[in-house]
């Protein structure tokens, strides 16, 4: 009886941790995927960046401030809205100053729109690369 009482113990042991481990790694998982485009994110990130450099708003700050990176993203976190909408997407071009948002104005992606802003690492980091500082 005691060696089949330890084995009982072992074996949940043992069957705890995988569905443990299990756990971890599907929810990782999920989270990563709603932060990591794909193959067809990756081409409309694409097509919305050459939207961006197109854009007037991009091109005034530009001019203004030096654009140091543009950093393609997506996010399907928000689980209220549509996975698929073309308003998870987002463009930050990052400058010396300020990291601006663009967005999709319409369902349809006809233009881009500098939607918000947040905090630029540029503003008190130097860049990674040495940048060339005459541009």
């Amino acid at each position: 009886m005691k060696k089949k009482s330890k084995f009982l113990i072992v074996l949940v042991i043992i069957l705890s941790f995988s569905l443990i481990l299990n756990v971890y790694f599907g929810v990782s998982s999920f989270i990563e995927s709603t932060y990591t485009p794909d193959s067809e994110d990756r081409d409309i990130l694409a097509e919305m960046t050459k939207m961006v450099i197109d854009n007037e708003e991009y091109q005034e700050i530009a001019t203004r401030e030096t654009v140091y990176a543009i950093e393609q993203g997506v996010s399907r976190f928000n689980v209220v809205s549509n996975p698929s909408s073309i308003h998870h997407y987002e463009i930050q071009v990052q400058t010396e100053k300020e990291t601006y948002i663009f967005t999709c104005i319409d369902e349809k992606c006809t233009d881009v729109s500098n939607e918000g802003w947040t905090y630029s690492r540029y503003s008190e980091e130097e860049p990674i690369l040495p940048l060339n500082k005459n541009n």
